[in-house]
């Protein structure tokens, strides 16, 4: 009885069976991924990382209505032909609480762990890491990126 439930379930025309919409989808799925694989990925090849050390405040003003901060990075920034550049990024925020990661250099990696001392959970910077310069809050950053091919 098993064997006539299998032969059964996969005969032509049965629910089971591949579909002409089945073999469409899975050949427009193998078509993107070989097009992806091939394709110049440019969020990757134009990418920049922080240097974690290079931040420099030039404006911070806390009042009691909220804190004001510029400051800027300095970013190792490279092309497609994997070419580097420094370009320092400026960047501005203002905001009305204190959460612990305002003003922080874009890139930089933070987790947050519980200090035992202070009873309480703090940001512990981990690693810089590589990130696409278009999606930075800096203009500079995303005008490097406008340039980078």
């Amino acid at each position: 009885m098993t064997a006539q439930i299998h032969l059964i379930l996969y005969r032509p025309g049965t629910a089971l069976a591949p579909t002409d919409g089945m073999r469409t989808t899975f050949l427009t799925f193998a078509a993107l991924m070989f097009f992806q694989i091939m394709a110049p990925d440019f969020a990757r090849a134009c990418s920049c990382i922080a240097d974690p050390y290079s931040k420099t405040y030039q404006l911070y003003k806390k009042t009691w209505y909220g804190t004001q901060r510029k400051w800027s990075c300095v970013y190792t920034c490279q092309d497609s032909q994997q070419k580097r550049t420094e370009v320092t990024g400026y960047h501005s925020d203002w905001y009305v609480t204190d959460k612990g990661l305002e003003g922080i250099c874009d890139g930089l990696h933070y987790v947050n762990i519980y200090n035992a001392h202070r009873g309480d959970f703090v940001w512990k910077f981990e690693e810089a890491r590589w990130f696409n310069p278009a999606q930075s809050t800096s203009a500079d950053l995303k005008k490097w990126s406008q340039s980078c091919r």
